[in-house]
């Protein structure tokens, strides 16, 4: 993608219209808690159509390759359907960038959420055709609960039906403030995303143009060893060299697993990519694989302020 390029933007999602679920990743550890989160999007006030194959199994995936492009496809193509949203994340989603019907959201943008390994839909789809997606909460991750939690919901209804949603991105009351670790402030492309799934599309044609990007990371169950080598590969494609501003998302489970030599403190590891960047740089963002999460949009422009610890949304994900 290119920041002078105009970027598309799917129209606001409006009560009774319809959404459609799909898995185009992992099938569900507990289907009740998909079925759960399906009934609470009706409570919400919007239809739900279920892709064919949305229950499918095929070991750690969803369904075969050919089903949940199938499933992702169809909803990409009927009218009726105005935002598309994954039961939750998993892995195989890279395995189907290529069969992505991008010339039909082109003619006829339309809302695609998930997040964590969605993560590969969210920057193809910037990357290849410069439409706006949603990284945040997922009905069977987020809203299987009796009660889900009000601040992710309000923050998926704020992202998706509101033309105007922007500001300071916000904290739940109890949350610490956001952090700064590099002064200075950028303006740029928010890019919320799974570090594993942006590494892995470094090299790629999936990648979007990070050029001034504000980059916000997030990622769970890597060790600080892990987490290192990762952001050694974005270090290496020049990743930190192209973008203006680098956010921390939560990273949870970092906890080594077996000790057989000393671990570094993630934050040691944090704090080199930070000064190898030399960017605006902030932490403690509420988005990732928490319970309480911000749904953000993908490729809308943002301010990082390192100095104050801000981030602020200047514009919306949709029209």
């Amino acid at each position: 993608m290119s920041f002078t390029q105009k970027i598309l933007k799917a129209p606001a999602l409006k009560p009774g219209e319809t959404i459609g679920v799909i898995a185009p990743s992992s099938p569900q550890r507990d289907d009740q808690r998909l079925r759960n989160g399906i009934n609470f999007l009706r409570q919400l006030g919007f239809e739900v159509k279920e892709g064919e194959n949305l229950w499918n199994r095929y070991g750690y995936l969803a369904g075969t390759d050919e089903e949940r492009i199938e499933d992702l496809n169809q909803m990409i193509r009927d009218p009726q359907v105005r935002m598309i949203v994954a039961g939750r994340g998993g892995y195989g989603a890279t395995r189907i960038l290529d069969q992505i019907d991008y010339e039909s959201l082109q003619h006829d943008p339309k809302i695609i959420l998930g997040f964590s390994d969605v993560t590969a839909i969210n920057l193809a789809l910037l990357g290849s055709i410069n439409l706006v997606s949603f990284s945040g909460a997922m009905p069977g991750v987020d809203f299987w609960e009796e009660e889900p939690d009000r601040f992710t919901v309000e923050s998926f209804m704020q992202g998706v039906t509101t033309s105007n949603n922007v500001g300071l991105v916000p904290q739940p009351e109890e949350a610490l403030p956001i952090e700064g670790h590099f002064p200075g402030t950028a303006t740029g492309r928010l890019i919320p995303a799974n570090l594993t799934l942006l590494a892995s599309l470094c090299g790629t044609p999936y990648l979007p143009d990070m050029r001034g990007a504000i980059l916000l990371i997030e990622e769970i169950g890597e060790e600080a060893y892990r987490v290192d080598r990762l952001l050694s590969q974005l270090y290496n494609a020049g990743i930190f060299n192209q973008i203006g501003g680098l956010a921390l998302g939560a990273f949870t489970g970092t906890e080594p697993k077996r000790i057989s030599i000393d671990p570094l403190p993630i934050n040691e590891v944090f704090r080199e990519y930070i000064r190898r960047a030399a960017v605006p740089a902030i932490s403690g963002v509420q988005y990732g694989h928490i319970n309480r999460k911000l749904t953000l949009p993908v490729g809308t422009l943002a301010r990082i302020d390192g100095t104050a610890g801000v981030l602020e949304l200047l514009e919306s994900g949709v029209e």
